[in-house]
């Protein structure tokens, strides 16, 4: 594996430890009922924003399961990969997936502090 592959592995692996925390921890401070009571405003857009970490945690996924079977990122971006055999998503489009879904999800959740908190 080239060392870019490498650097492209070890960076998805964070990102989908972060998608998971984040969305982890959305759901354990909405769980508090006083927490939810006082930002029922917000739940709309923590509800997009989960929705966009998981679909960048299934697009990383989907990149970091599939790096270790090729040696150069050459390679990997001229690739298709999908689940099992279905090999249908151009490689890089996963790598710009998954960056756009993070991206949207926080954009959402800030819009949505910003249009809750008190000014």
């Amino acid at each position: 594996m080239d060392e870019q592959l490498k650097h492209l592995f070890d960076y998805t692996k964070f990102h989908i430890g972060m998608y998971t925390t984040l969305i982890a921890a959305i759901i354990g401070v909405f769980a508090n009922d006083d927490l939810k009571l006082a930002y029922t405003g917000l739940i709309p857009y923590i509800k997009v924003a989960i929705v966009a970490f998981l679909i960048a945690g299934v697009a990383g996924g989907l990149v970091a399961s599939s790096i270790p079977f090729f040696k150069t990122f050459e390679s990997f971006s001229r690739a298709k990969l999908g689940p099992w055999s279905f090999k249908v998503v151009p490689a890089i489009w996963c790598t710009h997936i998954e960056h756009t879904a993070f991206w949207i999800g926080c954009l959402v959740a800030a819009y949505g502090l910003f249009q809750v908190l008190p000014s």
